[in-house]
């Protein structure tokens, strides 16, 4: 059933089941039912405890956010206004409920004072993420309003400066990073996109090396929750500012950044945070060879590999996600000499890739079989070919020919077959006859 508007018709696939209203933050459960957040909330906190439309067992915890489709629902929202009809930010504000219009007007005059003022307290910017988690009308005037987003990331920067400086007091340093919590927590609330976010970045240089500082501090300092929540959040950050990034940022990265995003991996700081991070040296990784070396400095194809050994399967929830970021890293650095020793050199690291190819995606096979072919190329030591043999990974890449592949990945496995084929025929770990029929 569809909804009028000023428009007209919402697509279907806009509408929550429940409301029958265009959903404002549409968050999917695990049977694929797409919700109003709101709407779904109320349903469980009814005591239900069952997907509403399918009837399997359902949770808060199950719920993920749709992003890709409150994306889709806002722009179609903003195309049912006539030309030359958008809102402002502040005429969008005066249609909230008054206790979150309130909120709302708070931040953006704590952002329209100018760099002469203090920005949002930590306890308004706590406020402000609460409501944009809450609602998508909120968050679309927030981020809408000139300043709010540029003035959060400055006030952000400042305090990780203040945090991370030993001048400061114990208490203001504490003080400081309360509020860039505070910052970061907001930041992700409001869910910019790429494009949103790119302007911004452009001319706040200064944001990756403040939270790397950050990252840095806490690594070295005590292990405990609020540490590795903040590392979380910061980690979210720099994924979220190396995607909307251009080449200049990204040819700038210190090898501090590097280290202190590949800490995250190794030190298990959450398994969200650690995709995050995968995600964040992927960026960096695609702009440069220069970056890629930088990686590979950092211990992350080790850590990469360690991550998938410990603590995940594609079985497991974001298994199959984690995966597909670490055979895709892997192929990444596999790029360079030094990242394809690295993951060769490594015990388990051919057996880790090989174990992967056709149990996870295709996604995790293309790369999977670039980091086989990469590491098996023609300056494959003996060591290398006969440790491929042993593990499994050249019968891997026999199953490849005669699975329902790509072409290109089934090329590809062919060709490094073909160029070792008379090694790896004599070997006892492979089967000459697969060898024979499918080259």
């Amino acid at each position: 059933m569809a909804m009028e508007s000023a428009g007209g018709l919402a697509p279907h696939h806009f509408m929550c089941p429940i409301s029958l209203h265009p959903m404002q933050d549409p968050v999917t459960a695990p049977t694929g039912i797409t919700y109003d957040r709101r709407a779904i909330h109320r349903w469980l906190a009814a005591g239900h405890a069952s997907c509403p439309v399918t009837g399997h067992p359902l949770s808060l915890a199950d719920l993920t956010p749709n992003h890709t489709l409150r994306r889709l629902i806002d722009s179609w929202s903003s195309s049912q206004l006539p030309p030359g009809a958008q809102l402002t930010a502040a005429a969008m504000a005066a249609t909230l409920p008054a206790d979150v219009a309130g909120v709302v007007e708070k931040v953006m005059a704590a952002a329209a004072e100018g760099g002469g003022g203090r920005g949002p307290s930590c306890g308004l910017l706590r406020e402000a993420a609460a409501v944009a988690s809450e609602s998508g009308a909120a968050r679309r005037c927030m981020v809408q309003a000139a300043g709010v987003l540029r003035r959060v990331l400055r006030l952000a920067v400042s305090c990780a400066e203040k945090s991370c400086c030993s001048s400061s007091s114990g208490e203001a340093r504490v003080s400081a990073m309360e509020t860039f919590d505070a910052c970061l927590a907001l930041f992700h609330a409001l869910d910019v996109s790429a494009d949103e976010l790119r302007p911004l970045v452009a001319d706040n240089h200064d944001l990756v090396d403040a939270v790397t500082r950050v990252l840095v501090a806490l690594e070295r300092g005590r292990r405990d929750e609020a540490a590795d929540a903040t590392r979380a959040s910061a980690v979210q950050l720099l994924e979220c500012v190396t995607e909307a990034a251009d080449a200049s940022l990204l040819e700038r990265l210190r090898p501090e950044f590097f280290a202190a995003v590949t800490a995250v991996v190794r030190d298990r700081v959450s398994p969200g945070a650690a995709r995050a991070a995968l995600r964040t040296l992927l960026h960096a990784c695609a702009s440069s060879g220069r970056n890629r070396a930088l990686v590979v400095d950092a211990g992350a194809a080790h850590e990469a590999i360690e991550l998938e050994l410990d603590a995940w399967s594609p079985q497991a929830p974001g298994g199959r996600r984690a995966t597909e970021l670490v055979v895709a890293l892997l192929a990444q650095l596999c790029a360079c000499a030094d990242g394809r020793s690295a993951v060769a050199s490594h015990p388990a690291g051919i057996a880790v890739v090989a174990k992967r190819v056709l149990r996870v995606s295709a996604a995790a096979d293309v790369c999977a079989v670039r980091v086989l072919a990469a590491v098996g190329g023609r300056a494959a030591s003996p060591e290398v070919l006969r440790e491929m043999a042993r593990v499994g990974a050249v019968g891997k890449l026999c199953c490849v020919l005669q699975a329902d592949c790509d072409a290109s990945v089934k090329e590809t496995a062919r060709a490094v077959l073909r160029m070792h084929s008379g090694v790896w025929s004599g070997s006892p770990c492979v089967s000459a006859y697969l060898l024979s029929r499918y080259l």
